[in-house]
């Protein structure tokens, strides 16, 4: 049932390197997941109070623009203003939030499941995966069952990749679908641009995070986070005493439309 593979001696290393990949992006997803889990709310409140900054600058500048007319502040205009200003930072706030949301309904996995999950992955994708059995793409049983092995995969469920192992095998030899050469043109092309894409997943974020989730990494990170969320919130009591004074004793005035 299984594939005869090519006699080229890279055969394995490209079966090997294709599972390699597909765990590095699944290591990279956990590690984002993590990242989020540890860090994510303190970030999303740095990240809301310098928009509270951000808008108190805007204001600044705005009153500023108005004092060299005259000082009238149309207040609906001003605000018309700084919500379209502002629009692209919120919603970069609410995606945060989301992700947050997100990540936080996550589940573990013990080290069991994730491990026994790996090793039935190899095992599946060895036989299933598209890139290595050339039936999978043309058969929609099979694609069906690949992806539904990809999905259990992401989320390390056990049991769906268990009763998996046993539907592949016996979907393989009910289609014919098994012992097929399986030869890989431009082999040695495609071996190089597996390295090259595992090394740039393995080296880029969100997977070079995962030094941050080291226990005394976690701390001092949240402690830097928890620093630059203080520092905001004095910058803005500030910028906020500047609107203040403008307001009060500086030359602004309101005109107020009429309904």
């Amino acid at each position: 049932m299984d594939l005869i593979k090519s006699t080229d001696t890279n055969y394995e290393e490209y079966e090997n390197l294709l599972v390699e990949r597909d765990q590095a992006h699944k290591d990279s997803t956990s590690i984002w997941i993590n990242y989020i889990q540890s860090f994510g709310q303190l970030i999303a409140e740095v990240y809301e109070e310098k928009l509270k900054c951000i808008k108190c600058k805007k204001t600044i500048a705005y009153y500023q623009t108005a004092l060299n007319h005259g000082g009238v502040v149309d207040p609906e205009a001003m605000k018309e203003y700084l919500n379209q200003e502002m629009a692209s930072y919120y919603t970069n706030l609410k995606r945060m939030q989301k992700e947050n949301e997100r990540c936080e309904n996550a589940e573990h996995s013990g080290t069991y499941e994730v491990q026994r999950s790996k090793t039935l992955y190899r095992r599946l994708a060895k036989l299933l995966h598209p890139d290595i059995n050339p039936e999978t793409a043309k058969r929609a049983e099979l694609m069906e069952l690949w992806q539904r092995i990809v999905i259990a995969y992401g989320q390390n469920n056990l049991k769906e990749l268990s009763e998996l192992d046993v539907l592949v095998r016996k979907a393989l030899k009910e289609l014919g679908a098994g012992g097929r050469k399986a030869d890989i043109p431009d082999i040695g092309e495609k071996i190089k641009d597996l390295k090259k894409e595992i090394y740039e997943i393995t080296h880029t974020v969100p997977y070079t995070y995962r030094d941050l989730l080291m226990d005394d990494a976690v701390e001092k990170k949240k402690r830097e986070l928890t620093e630059e969320l203080e520092n905001y919130r004095k910058y803005r009591a500030e910028l906020e005493e500047v609107i203040q004074n403008m307001e009060e004793g500086g030359g602004i005035r309101f005109r107020w439309r009429m309904n």
